[in-house]
């Protein structure tokens, strides 16, 4: 049988108000690789993640957005 690596997996969800861009902390989650962010949001804005390492991101926002924020980090 081959070693395959384990995927972590860290989902969250925030509610919040009028902001241009989220920070996000997932240092509890404790990965060695910088994850891939993956973001959706109960109303239609474009979204993006910047400035990802391994314990945190920032999530922006093509407008000030209001509402929630659903995401879920992933890594080996």
């Amino acid at each position: 049988m081959a070693n395959y690596p384990f995927l972590k997996i860290y989902t969250c969800s925030e509610t919040i108000t009028n902001v241009d861009y989220l920070d996000i902390d997932y240092t509890s989650a404790n990965f060695l690789n910088i994850p891939k962010v993956i973001v959706t949001t109960d109303n239609d804005i474009n979204v993006f993640v910047s400035n990802s390492t391994s314990a945190t991101a920032r999530i922006n926002f093509s407008t000030k957005y209001t509402g929630t924020v659903y995401y879920t980090v992933i890594s080996k």
